[in-house]
């Protein structure tokens, strides 16, 4: 008998070091993991090539047209995209949205500016014709009446025109 207790309680000691190690394990992993998703960068768009070249009125009136066809060819896509600016939005924390478009339609392409790159979005002038390159995420259709909106995110500014 005291031989099995013996073989029980060594059985037992390493199942405790065992699980000590599984957890310290795992623990380790957690981490590593999750600091490398906090830290993790978005490829900047400056530096990305883009999918589609097109202007404004062009990219809404493909969306107006056919979103389904629309989103399969410009979702989650890079645009290098060139038109008149409409109205710039900024957000209390800092964040510029750049609305571009025809000032006489309620349509737009909203483009969510990336403020880790350096630019003077403020001071732009609103009918201004510029170039950008940014993410296609999505489109907003109308439904009240009050406009569609096609939206990009991550935008960078890429040049002005005269």
């Amino acid at each position: 008998m005291a031989e099995v207790l013996i073989i029980n309680y060594k059985t037992m000691k390493i199942y405790k070091i065992a699980l000590i190690v599984f957890v310290l394990a795992a623990a380790a992993g957690g981490y590593f993991y999750v600091t490398s998703e906090i830290n993790r960068k978005s490829p900047s768009m400056a530096d990305s090539p883009e999918d589609f070249e097109i202007n404004t009125t062009d990219l809404l009136d493909e969306y107006q047209t056919n979103p389904k066809e629309a989103d399969k060819k410009y979702l989650g896509k890079i645009i290098l995209l060139s038109g008149n600016i409409k109205s710039l939005e900024n957000s209390e924390k800092g964040f510029y949205t750049i609305v571009l478009g025809d000032s006489s339609s309620m349509s737009s392409v909203r483009c969510s500016m990336d403020n880790s790159i350096a630019l003077n979005v403020a001071e732009l002038p609103v009918g201004a014709a510029i170039v950008l390159r940014a993410e296609c995420t999505g489109f907003n259709p109308d439904d009240l009446g009050l406009g569609a909106d096609v939206v990009l995110n991550r935008g960078v500014l890429i040049k002005t025109k005269k």
